[in-house]
């Protein structure tokens, strides 16, 4: 009876242990096509025990002795590396794309096309100077410049607005993953405790939320004896064990524009992060959209400058009967290249002439004015550069309040500007066409808004004169020392082929971190997935050895009645 003790626990234990390995295989089949679920398969083993017979041990039977995650580490590192990768390439390629959008260049409603028209109705004035609506259409054709590149600048702005917003969004969900893992940590060291098994659905998840952190930001992860984690961004802990430091962002103005900036929210420390949404998030923000504001802005400048240059040394069908400068300086005692003075445009040592014309008679004063600024002796500032006009008959000039220059004639008088050589008329903005600094500020002149004669198309002064305007629109194809001496028009185009350049980068390198992305995510499949021929095949070799699991205790049992028959 001792012998058949010992093979009914042989059966009894193969029983149990197909059972279990049976309900193993249903939960792979039942979890096949859940993206997250890593494929389970249990470890049989046998078991020590039974009666000598004639000196050989049958064994004990067999037992489920481990629960395997079928997990390579490895694998899933470079998987993770491979998400932050994808999902950096592509937040980068769709910013730059969204660029591309607002510039809009392959219509006739882009900029290059509004600079050209702008710089050709210039042409137009020089052909007839006298034309009202010639001089009309010049302003009308400014206005629609000034219109695009507002409208660009502005576009520009709101895509930063819109990345601060993405960046404080994707920081919140990292935070709220962050939290999460800290959690399950606590719960899979807690069921991992318990035996072989329990902590797998937990790890699965966490695995899971894992892979999402990664498609955020690039992480490094570490796993502890306890089945707990150990989350790193940078050389920085984020998660350990039950603990997340946690996220938030601060917004700060940096050169004039609102940035969302990363922080660690415990104690505000910085988030140095390489890869991931995030790192794309916070780089189109400040590299490739404040990058094009910045070439934006510098177009403008150059365009302000440029054509002020021109048109303050001009003359209209009339002369200025006062004129404020559209600029103002910091400090009016300080020289006028200097700091000090705060001005953005260059001004250089030179000499400009200041001609006074009397309305009824025609007679004409010309002065020169000298722009002392050559480092030796007394320098020019505002003040003194106003000492030196109001010393010209017929002229008053004084400095306001605000640091601008205010000129006036007096009654019966007009005035203007010739061979301005040291460029401080453009850069006060004094008889200009465009007043501004940048994109943004960019519009044309009050006075010159007020009265179109002042335009100043001519060079001489005489009717029918449109040679400054001939001068003005060549301008779009000359080199401007503000634009590290390419032209306006081949300024602009650098920087749309150097948009496009970078956004068909962008694009490739999606792509390529798609594909292999992709190749992993089958690694993995292969790994980690279940394969339903596979736990066919399972299912059906457990059921058969259930089958004769079951066909052995019946065995056992005929055995143990005709043994009890005989004793009775």
């Amino acid at each position: 009876m001792a012998l058949l003790g010992a093979s009914f626990q042989i059966g009894r234990s193969a029983l149990s242990a197909y059972q279990a390995a049976i309900a193993i295989t249903g939960q792979n089949i039942a979890n096949a096509a859940n993206p997250d679920y890593t494929r389970l398969s249990g470890r049989l083993s046998s078991l020590e025990g039974g009666l000598a017979l004639g000196n050989i041990r049958s064994g004990g039977g067999v037992s489920l002795s481990a629960l395997q995650r079928h997990v390579d580490e490895a694998l899933e590192t470079r998987l993770r590396l491979a998400l932050s990768a994808r999902s950096g390439a592509q937040a980068r390629w769709q910013a730059l794309s969204q660029i591309e959008t607002l510039y809009n260049e392959l219509t006739d409603q882009d900029l290059s096309s509004t600079l050209s028209s702008f710089f050709n109705s210039f042409f137009d004035l020089q052909n007839s100077p006298t034309d009202s609506a010639v001089r009309n259409q010049v302003i009308i054709q400014a206005d629609t410049l000034i219109s695009m590149l507002r409208r660009q600048r502005r576009g520009l702005l709101a895509q930063i607005d819109e990345l601060n917003a993405a960046v404080e969004q994707t920081a919140g969900r990292a935070s709220a993953l962050a939290e999460e893992l800290a959690a399950l940590n606590d719960q899979i060291a807690a069921q991992e405790a318990r035996g072989p098994g329990y902590g797998a659905p937990l790890k699965d998840r966490r695995d899971a939320l894992l892979r999402e952190l990664s498609e955020l930001m690039d992480i490094e992860v570490r796993q502890a004896d306890n089945g707990a984690v150990s989350v790193y961004v940078g050389s920085e802990p984020l998660v350990e064990f039950n603990r997340s430091r946690g996220l938030t962002v601060e917004n700060r103005q940096i050169d004039g524009i609102t940035r969302a900036t990363l922080r660690f929210a415990d104690d505000g420390g910085t988030v140095v992060i390489r890869e991931g949404r995030l790192a794309a998030q916070i780089a189109a923000r400040d590299q490739d959209v404040a990058g094009q504001i910045e070439a934006l802005d510098q177009l403008a400048a150059a365009l302000i400058y440029e054509v002020n240059r021109l048109h303050s040394t001009g003359r209209g069908l009339v002369g200025y009967t006062s004129f404020s400068s559209c600029v103002g300086v910091a400090d009016a005692q300080a020289a006028l290249n200097s700091t000090a003075a705060g001005l953005s445009f260059p001004v250089t040592h030179g000499t400009f002439l200041v001609q006074v014309r009397n309305r009824q008679t025609g007679a004409t004063i010309t002065r020169q004015i000298e722009v002392r600024l050559d480092g030796l002796g007394q320098q020019t500032s505002l003040s003194s550069l106003a000492s030196q006009l109001s010393a010209v008959p017929g002229l008053t000039a004084t400095v306001s309040a605000d640091g601008r220059l205010q000129i006036a004639a007096e009654a019966g008088y007009e005035f203007s500007f010739r061979d301005d050589r040291s460029g401080v008329l453009a850069a006060l903005g004094i008889a200009g066409f465009f007043e501004g600094s940048d994109a943004e500020t960019i519009d044309v002149t009050a006075p010159l808004r007020a009265d179109v004669r002042l335009l100043a198309a001519s060079a001489s002064g005489e009717a029918g004169d449109g040679e400054n305007a001939g001068r003005i629109a060549l301008l779009g194809r000359q080199a401007s020392a503000l634009l590290g001496g390419q032209s306006i028009e081949d300024f602009h185009q650098a920087m749309v082929d150097r948009l496009a350049s970078r956004t068909a980068s962008a694009s490739v390198a999606y792509e390529a971190a798609d594909a292999v992305h992709s190749t992993l995510a089958a690694q993995r499949e292969t790994i980690s997935g279940v394969s339903l021929d596979e736990e066919a095949i399972n299912l059906a070799k457990f059921e058969r050895a259930y089958q004769g699991a079951t066909r052995y205790l019946s065995v056992l049992n005929t055995l143990a009645e005709e043994v009890m028959s005989l004793v009775r």
